[in-house]
C-alpha cells in the first residue's frame, strides 16, 4: 500500500530530535510521498532544504495567514525564486484564518491575492487554508478567478454543499485526523457524499493527530488511521483509499500541468 500525505510540516522543529525516525516510520506505514508545506519564506526555504535529500518529498512555498502581520504582499511575490525549485509544486498554504487572527483580515486578503498571482506566473496550484472565513474564501477564488489554477482545501473544515461547490470549481479537498474524531459529524457525512477520485489526505503534523493518538504529536505514520475511518465511511478497503488518494496527489502536484478533480 502506497500512500501520499497531502499536507504536513515534517520540517518543523517539533521533529529536529527524531526526524530520522519519524520518516523511517513513515516509509514503513506506505507513505511514500508528502507535501511539505511553508508558512513563511525561511520556513519555506527549510522544507526546500528537506525535501532535496528525500526523495518523494514535495514542497508548497507561501506564508500562513496567521503570519500575515509579519508580511506584506511583496514578501508573497518575492518567493518566486524559492517557487523555482523543481521540488516546489504548489503555492500556500494561503487563503484566511478568522479564529486565531481576525484582526488582520484585510491583510490576508491582499496577501491570499498575492498568492495568486505568484501562482498564476508559476502556472502552479493552491494550497487554501480556510478556519471559519468559508464565504470570503470562495469569493476571493471567484472574484479572481483563480479556480482555473487547481488546487486542495486543506484540513477541509466546510460543509457538504461547500465541497460541491469546491468541486464542481476543480479543486481537490482534504481530509485530516479529524475525521476520526467522534465529534466530526459533518465532515465524516463530506467524506460519504464526495467521489474518491476529489479526495486527498493529510496529517497536517506534527498537529491534528488521528484517534487513537488525539492530543499527542502527529507525523505521517498516523495517516493510515485516517486512512481506516474513510474507508469505514466509504464501505470500502483501505488499500483503494490509499491507492486512489495517492493518484489524485500525483495528479494534482506532480502532473506537468495543474490538473482538476475531472
Amino acid at each position: 500500500m502506497f500512500i501520499a500525505d497531502s499536507h504536513n510540516h515534517l520540517h518543523f522543529h517539533a521533529f529536529c530530535n527524531d526526524l530520522a525516525d519519524v520518516i523511517a516510520r513513515a516509509h514503513s506505514s506506505g507513505v511514500d510521498r508528502m507535501l511539505l508545506v511553508g508558512i513563511d519564506p525561511l520556513d519555506s526555504k527549510r522544507a526546500l532544504e528537506l525535501s532535496s535529500s528525500n526523495d518523494g518529498f514535495y514542497v508548497s512555498i507561501g506564508i500562513h495567514p496567521q503570519q500575515s502581520e509579519e508580511f506584506n504582499s511583496a514578501d508573497v511575490l518575492n518567493l518566486y525564486e524559492l517557487a523555482l525549485s523543481t521540488k516546489a509544486v504548489a503555492i500556500g498554504e494561503t487563503g484566511f484564518d478568522l479564529f486565531r487572527s481576525p484582526e488582520t483580515v484585510d491583510k490576508q486578503k491582499e496577501m491570499f491575492e498575492s498568492h495568486i498571482e505568484l501562482a498564476r506566473k508559476l502556472s502552479l496550484p493552491l494550497v487554501i487554508h480556510d478556519r471559519e472565513a468559508h464565504e470570503m474564501t470562495l469569493s476571493v477564488l471567484d472574484r479572481t478567478e483563480a479556480w482555473s489554477l487547481g488546487g486542495v482545501f486543506h484540513c477541509f473544515s466546510g460543509d457538504a454543499r461547500m465541497a460541491s461547490y469546491i468541486l464542481d470549481h476543480g479543486f481537490f479537498i482534504s481530509i485530516p485526523g479529524v475525521v476520526t474524531y467522534k465529534n466530526a459529524p459533518v465532515l465524516k457525512e463530506v467524506v460519504r457524499v464526495c467521489p474518491l477520485h476529489t479526495l486527498l489526505v493529510e496529517t497536517d503534523a506534527p498537529f491534528l493527530a488521528p484517534v487513537p493518538f488525539r492530543g499527542k504529536r502527529n507525523e505521517p505514520a498516523l495517516i493510515t488511521n485516517t486512512i481506516e475511518e474513510i474507508a469505514k465511511i466509504k464501505g470500502c478497503a483501505s488499500e483503494e483509499i490509499a491507492q486512489i488518494t495517492s493518484d489524485n496527489f500525483q495528479r494534482l502536484f506532480l502532473s506537468n500541468k495543474s490538473q482538476s478533480v475531472y
